[in-house]
């Protein structure tokens, strides 16, 4: 049997067992997580009590009626975001501003507190299996925009999205990263996890980026983001609830 013949019959073995490697998953990786806390962020003191270290920059999205402060790891960040009525409000986005605040209200409301975001790891700009929409606003960098894959009207979901090319660069999320050091030890994300309540039926884009390996999904009691640093290496994790929806695994 010839070596050419040898490995066409592997490709199609693969291919018929779904084991083939899913070179969409080279086009996409974990950007950062937001979640939706009080104005001010109060529940930031959950993080310090674990040992993070917190960004001492109030970041104020003008347009949008937020603001946030963040953790920064080499490869990632974490947000906490809340709505700011000293930040504008733009023309338009008075939509978009409410839905924030539904989340933030989302022991009440109903609606999931967690946002996760992407980056693209190649040039091409491919298009999805399922509509999606942008997000412009005035402090997002001139001519950017998010990619939003969560359907606009769905009140249940998640917020999964893209990160615009100019805010999701690695080399500078890793200079960031080097300012601070986080007694807890914790240097690069290496998976996310996202638990939804037994009642929330996926949407077709968390399916598509669960299919991808870039995020895994499985469903709970209630919604929760889990995050894991360097390969969890020394088998230890904290839960931050009901500070936070957020457990993590170092």
């Amino acid at each position: 049997m010839s070596k050419s013949f040898r490995l066409a019959s592997l490709a199609l073995m693969l291919l018929a067992t779904g084991s083939a490697p899913a070179t969409d998953t080279l086009r996409l990786e974990f950007d950062h997580v937001w979640i939706m806390v009080s104005p001010s962020a109060p529940e930031r003191a959950a993080l310090e009590r674990v040992g993070f270290q917190i960004s001492p920059n109030i970041n104020h999205h003008e347009g949008q009626g937020t603001a946030s402060i963040t953790i920064e790891f080499e490869n990632a960040f974490l947000e906490l975001m809340w709505p700011d009525s000293t930040v504008s409000v733009a023309p338009g986005l008075g939509r978009a501003a409410e839905k924030f605040r539904q989340r933030m209200l989302w022991r009440t409301s109903g609606w999931c507190p967690i946002g996760i975001g992407f980056r693209r790891t190649t040039q091409t700009y491919d298009t999805w299996p399922f509509p999606t929409w942008s997000v412009t606003a005035p402090w997002l960098p001139e001519g950017s925009a998010i990619e939003m894959l969560t359907p606009r009207d769905d009140t249940r979901s998640p917020s999964l999205f893209i990160s615009p090319r100019a805010l999701a660069d690695v080399g500078e999320q890793a200079a960031r990263a080097a300012l601070y050091h986080h007694p807890i030890g914790v240097r690069r994300v290496t998976a996310v996890r996202l638990v939804s309540p037994k009642t929330y039926e996926p949407i077709e884009p968390l399916t598509y980026l669960e299919k991808l390996h870039v995020i895994g999904v499985e469903q709970g009691k209630e919604w929760l983001v889990e995050l894991t640093f360097d390969g969890s290496e020394r088998k230890k994790s904290r839960d931050l609830r009901p500070d936070l929806p957020l457990v993590i695994r170092y």
